[in-house]
């Protein structure tokens, strides 16, 4: 396939960029000249890549790694229009410090299922931003260990559901060290016939003290037969630490819709002030700003 086809599949900026990865199950084009051997990627040097996954389908395992004491972002574009079945490992080494923006996109409803393993090492940072808007059926295990002493895992996850699209998620923060932490945000909005499941589990081994465990799950409804359903579960084994989940479910406040109304918001203004309460906080954390414009109008669409 020339370069010229590779290029109908991707977004527009990226056309040509120094910093892109791409992988279908045919082609690989590395523009960011990252040695690639057996589906590992390493990443130096660069302060920010582009990885972009077009129905590729593989039994191996696709190894992200990012090296002692860098700082980088990476965005993950994982594009599909048939059944995909992907696994990764990505680890954080020593003292690095990853951001790593996921976007999840079918062109045509297909089931798309993930499992990521991610290990991060001595006073390792993990920011992952999830961003879900998939049509079809999604299901998506995230497995963090932080095995290093002093890592820190932040997770921000925007999931919106419409049509009947259905969405299973796992999410697992296991602390296997002392002094660690984990903060798991999820943001969650259906509408139409859309269901997600999401089970949230945190888990701190006896022994690691000092550790932080947070989980906050909230959830909004847009219509009466879309569904979603979080299991928060915290497995502490040790005393000398702090641990807490939440989730808060529902469909829109009638009070908070009144007070909007009284102060002269059509009731289409008003709802669409209360779910940017729940869009808002995630799209300012997406860096890169043709991403956010791109996910902007994506949501725009199914809202």
């Amino acid at each position: 396939m020339p370069i010229e086809t590779l290029k109908m599949n991707l977004p527009k900026f990226l056309d040509n960029h120094p910093q892109l990865i791409y992988l279908d199950n045919n082609h690989t084009l590395n523009n960011a000249k990252i040695k690639i051997k057996d589906n590992h990627l390493t990443f130096k040097g660069e302060n920010e890549f582009f990885v972009v996954i077009n129905n590729y389908n593989q039994e191996k395992v696709i190894d992200l790694t990012v090296s002692k004491n860098q700082t980088l972002r990476v965005n993950l574009l994982i594009y599909n229009s048939k059944a995909i079945n992907l696994n990764f490992n990505i680890y954080v080494e020593d003292n690095a410090r990853l951001t790593l923006y996921t976007n999840f996109t079918s062109s045509r409803k297909a089931k798309l299922s993930i499992s990521r393993n991610f290990f991060l090492k001595d006073n390792a940072y993990l920011r992952s931003l999830n961003a879900i808007t998939y049509n079809g059926n999604l299901e998506l295990n995230d497995n963090f260990f932080l095995v290093g002493l002093n890592a820190k895992l932040e997770v921000e996850q925007l999931n919106i559901g419409s049509k009947e699209n259905v969405y299973k998620i796992k999410q697992q923060a296991f602390h296997q060290e002392k002094s660690t932490l984990s903060t798991i945000n999820n943001n969650l909005i259906t509408t139409d016939m859309a269901k997600m499941d999401y089970k949230v589990i945190g888990s701190i081994a006896k022994g690691k003290e000092f550790s932080k465990c947070s989980q906050n799950n909230k959830g909004i409804m847009l219509s009466n037969e879309s569904e979603i359903a979080v299991e928060p579960t915290l497995f502490i084994d040790e005393y000398n630490v702090e641990a807490n989940h939440g989730a808060a479910i529902g469909q829109i406040d009638e009070l908070q819709l009144y007070y909007l109304l009284s102060r002269g918001l059509s009731e289409t203004e008003a709802k669409g002030l209360i779910i940017s309460g729940y869009t808002n906080p995630f799209i300012n954390k997406v860096e890169n700003v043709f991403l956010q414009k791109q996910l902007i109008q994506r949501i725009s669409r199914l809202i």
